[in-house]
């Protein structure tokens, strides 16, 4: 009875298996389902004014700007925040960047931040500020920084305050000591130059990307084949009769007639 009872749970998870890989090969080969591709994650800068913002919002103030995005580097791709900006990550700091100025890739770039990039600090000293402006009304002074200060890790640039006459009004993100922040460039020197970024790399189009479907009909129908042959051959050897117990069906059918027969002619 155990015995019994065990195939025909087979033959039943068997039988949903082909049902199932029938329906799967079926859509996939004739209606053409589509599987969607993976979203990219990274994009290129396209000019040379876009910045990374700290809030998404229509908000040009310097208080919203991290910094400018070197051109032809790139930013990570963290989500998409809604329908004007992305949510991203770019040498260390995460942001947001408008979709409008940036270009989807399909590759993860080699060297997406210009981020061997440092700069020193001159012969005096000077302060790190949490805003590139020295006119505020509360303290944003982070720490001073002193004078021919070495290796400063350049993240960006922005403009904010002319915090010197006549010194322009460049300021760098910064890190240094754990801190970042802001440093007026009339106090620095040596920073090392920035070289264009050369890497080859191709552009996602959303319309070709989006939904892919990697298997032609013809590996679809081969593949369906494939998986049905084995559990045939398992079905055909579960229903297949077993021959001594249809012989041992035969002698007792054929012995009930003789004895039927022996009955009636008594």
């Amino acid at each position: 009875m155990k015995e019994n009872y065990f195939k025909k749970v087979i033959k039943i998870v068997l039988c949903i298996a082909i049902m199932q890989t029938l329906i799967i090969g079926f859509n996939s080969s004739i209606f053409n389902v589509c599987i969607y591709a993976k979203n990219p994650t990274w994009a290129q800068i396209k000019n040379s004014s876009t910045y990374l913002y700290k809030s998404a919002e229509l908000n040009s103030s310097i208080n919203n700007k991290w910094c400018l995005i070197e051109n032809t580097y790139f930013v990570k791709i963290l989500n998409n925040y809604n329908s004007e900006y992305y949510k991203v990550e770019y040498n260390g700091i995460n942001g947001f960047v408008k979709k409008s100025e940036i270009c989807l890739i399909n590759e993860t770039p080699l060297m997406p931040y210009p981020n061997n990039t440092t700069f020193s600090v001159g012969k005096t000293n000077c302060y790190m500020r949490s805003k590139p402006q020295i006119k505020d009304n509360t303290d944003n002074t982070i720490c001073v920084v002193p004078a021919n200060t070495t290796g400063l890790k350049y993240i960006g640039k922005t403009i904010g305050e002319e915090a010197i006459d006549f010194k322009g009004s460049v300021w760098y993100l910064a890190e240094y000591n754990g801190y970042v922040g802001y440093i007026y460039s009339a106090y620095t020197t040596s920073i090392t130059p920035i070289k264009e970024n050369v890497e080859t790399v191709s552009l996602f189009i959303g319309n070709d990307f989006s939904k892919i479907n990697p298997l032609t009909n013809t590996t679809c129908v081969i593949l369906i084949i494939v998986t049905l042959i084995p559990c045939l051959i398992i079905l055909f050897m579960l229903y297949k009769p077993n021959n001594k117990k249809v012989k041992a069906r035969i002698n007792t059918k054929k012995l009930k007639n003789t004895i039927t027969y022996f009955d009636e002619n008594l």
